[in-house]
């Protein structure tokens, strides 16, 4: 047996807890059925390279909206609803499973 410590922020440790309470697990056996599954998606870890342009810059974005232009988001889209969470120094598009960054 193997004890694997993470540090994680509150608010992300908050949204673990109230998943697992959900799935009616202890949080310990919902982290491992977490890992479990993610091994055996057959998706695969997100690696940059999936997406089709970069994430806006804050200066694009500026400049997109001084011009009326429309920037496509990293999937492509021009209307995405993206959702970007950083994990572990990684950026992640939850809403395309997209690692941006």
């Amino acid at each position: 047996m193997y004890n694997i410590v993470l540090r994680i922020s509150g608010k992300e440790k908050n949204r673990i807890l109230k998943a697992s309470k959900k799935a009616d697990l202890n949080l310990s056996d919902y982290i491992k059925w977490c890992i479990y599954s993610e091994m055996r998606r057959e998706q695969g870890f997100p690696t940059p390279e999936k997406t089709l342009h970069p994430l806006p810059t804050v200066q694009e974005q500026i400049k997109a909206i001084a011009t009326g232009a429309e920037l496509a988001q990293p999937c492509g889209e021009l209307a995405c609803d993206m959702a970007v969470v950083e994990v572990a120094g990684m950026k992640f598009c939850e809403t395309c499973n997209l690692r941006v960054g």
